[in-house]
């Protein structure tokens, strides 16, 4: 079979690749898609606590495609099996690690909502358990995550939802998909006193695809028992806070990555995001490409692409 084959560090190459074969609990995939994400990259490049395989192995870590009896099914990140990933015609997954995609929903979308959609539904609604009515920051809101996170959070029934990001254009953007205020996060502003002006009072929840100086400053503006949930280090690599600010507010650092959370929050998650990216309430850019162009298609994913890239084999 042919697909995206790698050493650690090394750009990926369309090439041969022997086939895979299923032992106990394992399933064989026929792959009909597989989006393009950082954290696969990383995982790949060696950056990544989840390590790749040391010899010569397929990229990616989680995709769309069918099994034996035609059932079409979503697998995580944690589901293929090595040195066999998604980028491929066929891929080797864990069983228990999948769950079904919902019809209605095309091959190529319903990929691209896997790792940045449950990314963005499941920090809310099983990791800091938001409550209806809740006040919600999100950092990073212009990002692929971060926008489905401003949908996300009102759908969930966040009753004020304050997007913060760079690019002003998305974050004209996150208006439309449900922010009811933003903050531009430009070097010169008073982070801490902009977020309490955009949600009028304090914050319940935040989620922080960013870390560093944004998060620092949202935690001055947590309210008693308030959430942080951290998701991504794009600005930073650490966090430091006021132990006496800690005390006062009694609020929660909470790390994330959506295989954590029980494969049945996940499959619920998941049936959501395609609900309603289908009826047109989420948006996600996407970027079909034959898997054929992976490396062009990894290059400008490096670069910073805004789209996601997804691997048709």
């Amino acid at each position: 079979m042919k697909g995206a084959v790698s050493l650690s560090g090394r750009l990926p190459a369309y090439q041969e690749f022997r086939e895979p074969e299923a032992a106990g609990g394992q399933v064989v995939v026929d792959v009909s898609a597989a989006a393009l994400t950082r954290l696969d990259m990383a995982i790949a490049e060696g950056r990544h606590y989840i390590k790749p395989p040391v010899e010569q192995f397929i990229v990616g870590r989680e995709g769309v495609g069918r099994l034996a009896d035609g059932r079409r099914i979503y697998f995580n990140v944690n589901a293929p099996a090595a040195p066999f990933g998604s980028m491929a015609q066929r891929a080797l997954v864990d069983a228990e690690l999948t769950f079904p995609v919902p019809d209605g929903i095309d091959d190529a979308r319903a990929a691209a909502l896997g790792n940045a959609g449950l990314a963005a539904w499941l920090p809310l609604s099983w990791r800091a358990r938001m409550l209806a009515g809740e006040t919600v920051l999100i950092l990073g809101a212009t990002g692929i995550s971060g926008l489905l996170a401003v949908a996300s959070a009102k759908l969930l029934g966040a009753g004020r939802v304050i997007a913060a990001g760079r690019d002003t254009q998305a974050l004209e953007r996150a208006r439309r998909l449900g922010a009811d205020a933003v903050v531009v996060l430009d070097s010169g502003t008073d982070l801490p006193a902009a977020y309490r002006k955009a949600a009028q009072g304090e914050v319940d929840v935040v989620l922080d695809y960013l870390c560093g100086s944004p998060a620092e400053a949202a935690l001055q503006v947590l309210g008693h028992g308030g959430r942080l949930v951290h998701i991504g280090t794009t600005v930073g690599p650490t966090i430091t806070f006021a132990g006496a600010a800690a005390r006062k507010a009694c609020f929660d650092i909470m790390g994330f990555a959506y295989y954590h959370a029980p494969i049945a929050e996940q499959a619920r998650a998941y049936a959501e995001l395609c609900r309603h990216t289908e009826t047109g309430r989420m948006e996600i850019d996407i970027e079909p490409t034959p898997l054929s162009e992976i490396a062009q298609a990894w290059q400008a994913q490096a670069r910073g692409a805004r789209q996601r890239f997804v691997l048709v084999p």
